[in-house]
């Protein structure tokens, strides 16, 4: 039972590891020329559906379904924030949002199918920019 278990759990691992290697990071210059300017789209853990544009300027305006403290009267919302890439290369945005502050860091990827990721490929961290 003990040996079932544990070939259970490596072949979870490996196949999450595999998961992760068919993503590539997207890094420098091709990471700039993606983020800046383009619309994006992210659902976060909560469900809220999110859309913003990366000013050139680093700005943003970015509005959002509010999922989780909005009602059914006042959901929609938008605040001011920031984004940027920081000397790890990573994408970063900070969003005044009314209830709570949005701040993170996070390395894009690029899974094999196209989509683009944010820190490893699962479904509730794909991000679409677009021009």
């Amino acid at each position: 039972m003990l040996a079932k278990l544990i070939v259970g759990v490596a072949v979870v691992a490996s196949f999450q590891a595999g998961a992760d290697e068919a993503a590539t990071k997207v890094t420098g210059d091709e990471l700039r020329t993606l983020v800046t300017g383009a619309k994006v789209v992210h659902v976060n853990k909560s469900g809220s559906v999110r859309h913003w544009t990366n000013e050139p300027d680093g700005g943003l305006v970015a509005s959002t379904t509010n999922a989780k403290y909005g009602s059914a009267m006042a959901r929609t919302t938008s605040s001011p924030g920031k984004w940027s890439i920081n000397s790890d290369g990573k994408f970063c945005l900070d969003i005044d949002w009314t209830r709570e502050a949005e701040k993170w860091c996070a390395f894009i990827v690029k899974a094999a199918d196209g989509g683009y990721y944010i820190s490893s490929v699962k479904p509730g961290n794909k991000i679409e920019f677009s021009r």
